[in-house]
């Protein structure tokens, strides 16, 4: 009945357009005066500003300006410009490109929203006129960004640490190579629509003009090796990692492309300060939420629920995939993982399942739900970008949306593709 009554209601408030962070906070204090009316209700202020009081969460806010800077100062361009001399002249090119562009983009923007916008308004007005439909192009745009969160540096997966109490430093490792899963799947379902539509392809392009726009694009590329090396190597922790992100996008933004400008600062000031403010709000929201579930005891009866079913690692890995796939759909992945850490987290490592792994695995599962209905923020701002209507995106998607779940499956089953790095560097 308590659990009903605090997701019940958390889920109800959500649907009729009530924001998230107050849904979570409103189905809280609801649940707090029905089950414990003796407790007061200043213990809800505290609970969520000590949420937000931690040093590791500065890190999201120096990440979130590190991708402004760099999306304003000259780095779109030139990552395509490599990716296209490195893929342009497979069938389907362009959209091989397309993949390509995001994997590298997702190690400076770290946000799936941000992979769309900068890489969807170079490419899709240029797949478009090179004949491919506005639709196909705005949805290997959408499904390709998901990787944004999943390669480091990324905002979601900082907020799973946070949560789930486990080293920054192995996450970002254990997503790299999923990262590049999910690239591959992704490009061999292009490489299959290419041969059925007959698509175009370009002239392999020689060594040296790799090499010319390599190093025109290495500068940016540095960015993940400067970030997860630091880490890696004692020499910073993740907040730091981030200030000296800052610093770098913002000096190669000024003096070395020359791009970023007194409105291109000011506007990225702004952007970061937004999103940070909206992580910190739900975070401090999960702080109330997450407590309230271990007082209630709520994971335990999960965990009873769940052993019903059977005690397999396995069983309960494709459950909470379904759950989380569910859940997805209509919720923010943020505020996903507020609602899922706390309530799955424990059962997991009750059942000898690595944190890191069901972390990127979890976070995978919500990023699908960004291209998906009815929520899917990707499927609106591609469709947006290629003046497609959403439904002919949506349907367009669905061979990527296949190969995106047999990622998800290789990510699942096979634990070793997020557990190695960090086995192999972390030990």
């Amino acid at each position: 009945m308590t659990t009903l009554l605090l997701f019940g209601s958390m889920l109800l408030l959500a649907l009729i357009g009530v924001p998230l962070v107050f849904a979570i906070l409103a189905a809280s204090v609801v649940t707090l005066l029905v089950v414990r009316p003796e407790m007061p209700l200043l213990l809800v202020g505290q609970v969520f500003m000590n949420g937000m009081d931690q040093f590791l969460l500065l890190a999201v806010g120096f990440f979130f300006l590190a991708g402004e800077f760099m999306n304003r100062g000259g780095i779109t361009r030139r990552v395509i410009d490599f990716a296209q001399t490195l893929v342009g002249h497979f069938r389907g090119g362009l959209a091989q490109v397309n993949i390509v562009s995001s994997l590298f983009f997702s190690g400076i923007s770290g946000s799936a929203v941000a992979d769309t916008a900068a890489i969807g308004s170079v490419m899709i007005p240029e797949m478009k006129a090179r004949g491919y439909s506005g639709a196909f192009a705005a949805a290997i745009t959408q499904c390709s960004s998901v990787v944004g969160p999943i390669i480091p540096p990324s905002i979601p997966i900082i907020v799973y640490a946070v949560l789930a109490e486990q080293s920054v430093g192995a996450m970002f490792l254990a997503g790299i190579l999923p990262g590049v899963v999910i690239g591959l799947c992704l490009m061999a379902a292009v490489a299959l629509l290419a041969r059925r539509r007959d698509f175009e392809s370009s002239p392999r392009q020689p060594v040296t003009a790799m090499a010319r726009a390599g190093a025109r694009a290495a500068v940016a590329l540095l960015t993940p090796v400067l970030i997860v090396g630091g880490i890696l190597g004692g020499i910073m922790t993740a907040t730091e990692a981030g200030a000296i992100a800052c610093l770098y996008a913002f000096l190669t933004g000024t003096l070395y492309f020359r791009e970023l400008d007194l409105p291109g600062i000011a506007k990225s000031l702004i952007g970061a300060a937004q999103g940070t403010a909206m992580v910190l709000v739900i975070v401090g929201a999960s702080s109330l939420f997450a407590w309230i579930v271990a007082d209630l005891r709520l994971s335990q009866a999960v965990g009873v629920l769940i052993t019903r079913f059977g005690d397999s690692p396995l069983l309960f890995l494709l459950m909470v995939n379904l759950f989380a796939l569910g859940l997805g759909l209509f919720l923010d992945p943020l505020a996903a993982l507020v609602i899922l850490v706390p309530l799955l987290l424990p059962n997991a490592v009750d059942l000898g399942i690595d944190p890191v792994h069901f972390g990127i695995m979890l976070v995978f599962n919500l990023m699908i739900g960004l291209t998906t209905p009815p929520v899917g923020y990707l499927i609106y701002l591609s469709a947006h970008i290629a003046g497609e209507r959403p439904e002919r995106v949506m349907r367009e998607s669905l061979p990527f949306m296949v190969a995106l779940f047999v990622a998800l499956a290789l990510l699942t089953f096979v634990p070793a593709v997020t557990t190695l790095l960090p086995r192999l560097f972390m030990t």
